[in-house]
């Protein structure tokens, strides 16, 4: 065997091995008019085919003074280098070889351990083509020159090959410098993703009727993994490329489109990303997008300041936004802290401990397709069935499950108090809450167990200082169509389990489909995620719903374990948003909402409706 040399990404550094590097003596270091002080690839970045190469440069002018280069310094120029041919590693694709292979299996690896496995147990069938002698030399000189441009984007004549930046500092008259020159070497130039895998839908009772087609609309949930938090430390066994935002943001597209869906609901979106990747793109593909961040404190992130938080984009072919409101929990904490704590101290501690910043982001939205067809039913200004769908990211601590289920029971009263109880619901999100915890039970049930493991810490007192009550009735889509929630919605080296969510209202839409999750031995491929073919460290989320025709069967009763649901008749509710809707064939103009007594519970008025057959 012989050792290939393949360029590595790297930095400044000067030491062997590096991939940044600097020409001359300095002896004719004056006749520059700047001086390359630093050039690196924005943290091992790989490049991929039509994505700009993110390089940063720093030059120092003669008067000491340090500043970026974005391309419009005019003593310097730029020039792009392809090197040659370095295959990936038979067994691990998304990797450089280190190794290749001359005597028996003829193939590239990128660890000892995958040459001795190919060399000891790969079948003969499997073993690449024997080269000639000529091709086993290091090729050394088979560098071109392929742009003289700041930026580059790689082609697909790029692929298998790492590419180099020479950045040159020029002289007064705009000759090269005799030295000073700085070089980056990047990694292997990897191809676009692959059009997104198919997964397959599992219909609800395993049926499907044909003239559901034209009235299904389907929902996408995913959080998406913001480029602030994907860190080597926490994802170490993910190769650094793979973590890289401008590798993510393709394969995080492509799935998004491959699914077509009518509303999609992503959590941990940057606000950058936001604007430069995700609204202009999908506006391509017939969305309109809404955002709101998180409220807390800009984080500084690659030279500049930005925030992460929740985006709902939906298909104006098929809806139009009726309403959008923003829940801040932080707010609505205080407001409730302030009637319901005896004394200052113990309300200041319990703020304390609830202001995280978390918040959630709901959408009105009338369908333009379908209308409704009887009285009992939400319609727009159109005539159009009405759908209200929050988009939420409740607090990840494990340690605070007192926060999780007060930031829950904030959110349903929050919804409560602006659709009147009269809306069909989508509560989509990450829940941070497995489906055995207090928030868990409190959406299905309605409720939760006095002797839930959760309620036991409750250090600031504030579950005791909630009824945890609710009329609201709730189901979700993976639940209802296979029995169980999904086996994994988030795998990590450090969690595995379900914290997602597609939570609805089976008294007025009916879940149709959902699409098939990962099973283990996927997402182990590449230990855990995110992996090179898996962008986020959760997993998406995707059902298909349609609004039920007429009124399910009146039952007389009450609320039974969640089952049940009691529709305000003809209340007014609260509409603060644009337009308005209507229930009942009256129009609910903007009104005070049928409120609870404080005790936690609503006063509804009206009609019970059987939904067991739908759950």
């Amino acid at each position: 065997m012989v050792q290939s040399s393949p360029a590595r990404p790297g930095g400044r550094s000067q030491s062997q091995g590096s991939s940044s590097s600097r020409s001359g003596s300095g002896s004719d270091e004056d006749d520059a008019c700047v001086t390359v002080m630093r050039a690196e690839l924005m943290r091992g970045h790989r490049p991929v085919v039509v994505s700009e190469v993110p390089v940063y440069v720093a030059l120092r002018d003669r008067d000491g003074r340090l500043f970026e280069d974005k391309g419009n310094c005019r003593h310097v120029r730029y020039r792009w280098m392809r090197g040659p041919v370095i295959r990936p590693c038979f067994f691990h694709p998304h990797k450089m070889s280190q190794i290749r292979d001359v005597a028996k299996t003829y193939l590239c690896y990128c660890s000892k351990e995958c040459f001795l496995r190919g060399w000891h147990n790969l079948p003969q069938h499997l073993w690449g083509q024997k080269p000639d002698d000529d091709s086993l030399e290091e090729p050394i000189a088979e560098w071109r020159e392929v742009a003289s441009t700041r930026q580059y984007c790689p082609s697909q004549q790029d692929i298998d090959r790492p590419l180099r930046m020479d950045i040159i500092p020029l002289t007064k008259d705009g000759r090269d410098a005799t030295s000073g020159m700085m070089s980056v070497t990047t990694g292997t130039v990897i191809p676009t993703p692959k059009e997104a895998r198919t997964r397959r839908m599992i219909s609800n009772g395993g049926t499907f009727n044909a003239e559901w087609l034209s009235k299904q609309f389907k929902v996408m949930n995913w959080n998406v993994l913001a480029d602030l938090y994907a860190t080597e430390s926490v994802y170490p066994y993910c190769e650094k490329w793979a973590l890289s935002w401008n590798w993510r943001k393709h394969l995080i597209l492509k799935e998004l489109k491959s699914m077509a869906a009518d509303i999609i609901t992503l959590q941990e979106v940057q606000k950058d990303a936001f604007d430069d990747w995700f609204r202009p793109q999908l506006a391509e593909a017939g969305y309109e997008g809404i955002y709101q961040a998180k409220k807390r404190e800009p984080i500084f992130h690659r030279g500049k300041y930005t925030t992460e938080g929740c985006a709902t984009f939906y298909k104006i072919t098929r809806f139009k936004r009726v309403d959008k409101q923003t829940y801040d929990y932080d707010k609505l904490s205080a407001a409730e802290v302030q009637g319901t704590f005896p004394d200052k101290t113990s309300g200041d501690k319990a703020l304390q401990r609830l202001s995280k910043g978390n918040i959630a982001l709901s959408v009105v939205l009338e369908d333009l397709h379908i209308k409704t067809t009887n009285q009992h039913q939400c319609n727009g200004p159109n005539g159009g069935h009405v759908l209200c769908v929050v988009n939420t990211h409740i607090l990840c601590d494990p340690g605070a499950a007192d926060v999780k289920l007060w930031q829950g029971h904030l959110l349903l009263q929050s919804i409560r108090q602006q659709t009147g109880g009269n809306m069909p619901l989508l509560i989509c999100g990450d829940f941070n809450s497995t489906p055995e915890s207090a928030v868990y039970e409190y959406f299905r049930r309605g409720s939760v167990r006095s002797d839930h493991e959760d309620l036991r810490k409750d250090p600031c007192g504030l579950v005791k200082q909630l009824t945890l009550r609710h009329n609201t009735c709730m189901a979700t889509a993976y639940e209802t169509c296979t029995g169980r929630e999904a086996t994994f919605t988030n795998y990590t080296e450090d969690f595995k389990g379900t914290l997602d969510y597609i939570w609805f209202s089976p008294e007025s839409l009916s879940v149709l489909a959902i699409s098939q999750v990962d099973d283990e031995s996927q997402l182990t491929q590449e230990t855990a995620l995110p992996s090179s073919t898996r962008p986020s460290d959760h997993v998406s989320l995707v059902a298909t719903f349609m609004f039920h025709d007429s009124p399910v069967e009146q039952e007389a009763g009450g609320q039974g374990g969640g089952r049940g649901l009691s529709l305000l008749g003809g209340a007014g509710i609260s509409q603060g948003g644009v337009g308005g809707y209507h229930m009942g064939g009256s129009h609910l103009a903007t009104g005070t909402p049928t409120s609870s007594s404080g005790d936690g519970l609503y006063n509804m008025a009206g009609m019970h409706y059987n939904v067991a057959q739908y759950l």
